[in-house]
């Protein structure tokens, strides 16, 4: 199955603000309409990617056996 790369360029914008933020010690970081929809799109696709993945991934156990002897005492 090929998947389409990520968009996380929301996700960067929003994580750059609130750097800026903390640097200026601003009190809020504002977003207008288009950024957080934008933000809500890129961490929804970020989270379903990552549900995907969990669920893909088989479940196996794996048996490690380990015999030891007390060598020569």
């Amino acid at each position: 199955m090929s998947r389409n790369p990520l968009n996380t360029v929301a996700i960067e914008n929003f994580l750059d603000a609130v750097k800026i933020a903390t640097k200026t010690q601003q009190r809020e970081v504002k977003l207008d309409a288009r950024q957080y929809r934008d933000l809500a799109d890129s961490i929804s696709m970020v989270l379903a990617r990552l549900v995907e993945l969990q669920d893909s991934k088989p479940t196996q156990e794996e048996s490690i056996t380990v015999n030891m002897d007390g060598g020569k005492l």
